[in-house]
């Protein structure tokens, strides 16, 4: 990606418009056509493509620079991880929160564990040094980079448990049949499937 000069101000308000109008189109969960079109919709937009123009050289390197910056890392964003978290002004829960909820609260995180790509940490019920596991949380679409790290694990030898936690999005909640295939999975590779219903 090219690194365009953008000041801090443009960028913030670009971002913020952006970001939101993201969230309302419920982005993750948009088809490619429905995507393409909203990128559009922001390079025709003075108050995005229009501000961005003067610092991108021509309209059409506003999307290249959406796409492969900011939105490539908006469900990090989302979730509070990265420099363009700041943007984001309806946010979703973090990995902390999510453990709090599917896991409940005897379950910390050990320190220094967190992982991105995908959302991962390694937690441990308060009190004990023993009793371990490793905790993932990712939307359906990214159901094999969830799966991804627990099978190097096993590949390996690790033999500490795995819990997988698929994010069910209250706007497009997952079918029986994508909870009978994690399940399939799950049981194959020896780890737990746990959803967070998130609103």
């Amino acid at each position: 990606m090219t690194d365009y000069k953008i000041p801090t101000e443009v960028e913030a308000a670009v971002l913020t418009r952006v970001f939101e109008q993201a969230a309302e189109a419920d982005w993750l969960n948009l088809q490619d056509s429905d995507r393409t079109r909203l990128y559009q919709q922001w390079t025709d937009d003075p108050e995005v493509g229009g501000r961005l123009i003067g610092f991108v050289g021509m309209a059409a390197n506003v999307r290249p620079w959406l796409k492969d910056g900011p939105m490539k890392e908006y469900q990090r964003a989302r979730r509070g991880v990265g420099k363009y978290a700041k943007y984001v002004k309806r946010p979703a829960a973090t990995i902390d929160e999510i453990i709090a909820k599917t896991l409940g609260g005897e379950w910390e995180i050990v320190p220094r564990s967190k992982r991105q790509k995908p959302m991962r940490a390694k937690v441990r019920r308060v009190g004990s040094e023993d009793d371990e596991l490793h905790f993932v949380a990712g939307p359906d679409a990214s159901f094999k980079h969830l799966v991804w790290p627990a099978i190097l694990d096993r590949s390996g030898g690790e033999t500490a448990p795995w819990t997988i936690c698929v994010i069910d999005p209250f706007l497009n909640p997952l079918t029986r049949e994508d909870k009978a295939r994690h399940e399939r999975l799950a049981k194959f590779l020896g780890v737990r499937i746990i959803y967070f219903n998130e609103m």
